[in-house]
């Protein structure tokens, strides 16, 4: 319905602005059957040129009001929808993959001290190297730790990472061999099921298991504050997976890295822990002490070392297989196809440092580890 020098609406326009609005919002204050009623009866008046019970001026102004009501309505309405939209966007932020973790110690403002009381310690489970400020230690034995910082401020965290020494392997996280790692082992049969890939176990009972988004593996402990008469928080860990196993960190050296952090993950200080987990502690310690005071005594670097096999006369070096073979293998499951890659890759890195070739391996080492991927 039009009318000259009048702004109202027809009743298809009021309909379609009223369902519009309705799918919009959802909701209307304004009753559409009376709303409706209202301008069909103005429209009667007009078409019946009838004015006399009609208050022309009044209907008008009702209709102009309801009509910018409306508009006002579905205008509030766009703009509520439009930052529900943009909100869910800012807060979802990328995530950044954890860089390597740093090796460098620092005591930071709280001067963060780890504490190893060798000196009290009987030899039966563990060793410490002073030489090589390194522990030797049996697998699923305790090594007693503490930790010193000032003031003694509560609600710090530390956090423990085991990682590969040598800077060629420190980007692959550190897990278990599959033999130890697997369900029926022993060490796992009241393991909860995150904590199976950890080499490292904390015994406080506080203690939660993370897998950085970089694969690197470690245990988060509370500090709380020391007890009365005390300065510092004794804190035990345990090793359930040998550096001897091949299909785990087959023979790399290790060390353990403990960071003071906040609860926001701020690294407040640094310290470190080298560590072989080995089944002869007193051995292996008399004997990697030899070759290092060798190294010394000769000023040259540590000489590369020769595993001779049973058999072979000693000063004869074991011959190297230098043929390259390619295998062409059906394996079902994604997790069951990276373990085959990764014992591969770990195969190949064992011979590497036995026969002191790293460089003929290093392209066959990168091609399984980009497979993996």
């Amino acid at each position: 319905m039009t009318r000259e020098g009048s702004s109202l609406l027809t009743n298809s326009q009021e309909e379609q602005l009223l369902q519009e609005y309705a799918t919009t919002n959802g909701t209307i204050d304004i009753d559409p059957l009376q709303f409706s009623l209202s301008l069909g009866n103005l429209g009667d008046a007009f078409g019946s040129h009838s004015f006399a019970n009609c208050e022309y001026v009044n209907e008008q102004t009702n209709v102009e009001e309801d009509k910018l009501q409306l508009q006002q309505m579905l205008a509030m309405s766009n703009q509520q929808q439009m930052v529900q939209q943009i909100q869910p966007q800012q807060q979802q932020q990328p995530s950044i993959a954890a860089p390597i973790l740093g090796k460098d110690e620092f005591a930071g403002e709280y001067n963060f001290q780890l504490i190893l009381k060798h000196h009290q310690n009987n030899g039966k489970h563990w060793v410490y190297s002073e030489k090589l400020s390194k522990v030797f230690i049996h697998m699923e034995e305790v090594l007693p730790l503490h930790f010193q910082w000032t003031p003694p401020t509560d609600g710090l965290w530390v956090r423990a990472t085991m990682v590969y020494k040598l800077d060629q392997h420190r980007s692959q996280p550190v897990q278990r061999c599959h033999n130890h790692m697997a369900p029926d082992n022993n060490s796992n049969r009241s393991c909860d099921p995150r904590q199976l890939k950890h080499v490292i176990r904390g015994m406080h009972g506080a203690c939660t298991y993370e897998e950085a988004s970089n694969g690197h593996l470690s245990v988060l402990t509370p500090l709380g504050t020391p007890e009365a008469g005390m300065q510092n928080v004794p804190m035990d860990f345990v090793f359930y997976c040998k550096n001897s196993c091949t299909s785990g960190m087959n023979r790399r050296p290790t060390e353990v890295i403990f960071t003071l952090e906040t609860d926001q993950n701020k690294i407040l200080g640094r310290r470190k822990l080298e560590v072989r987990v080995c089944s002869c502690p007193k051995r292996d310690k008399e004997k990697e002490e030899k070759e290092h005071e060798s190294t010394l005594n000769t000023g040259s670097k540590k000489r590369k070392s020769t595993t001779l096999m049973p058999g072979i006369p000693p000063g004869k070096k074991l011959l190297m297989d230098k043929n390259v073979f390619e295998v062409n293998l059906k394996i079902l499951g994604r997790d069951n196809y990276n373990a085959v890659i990764r014992y591969a890759h770990d195969i190949m890195a064992g011979a590497a440092i036995r026969t002191g070739s790293y460089d003929l391996y290093k392209p066959y080492m990168e091609d399984a580890m980009r497979k993996s991927q």
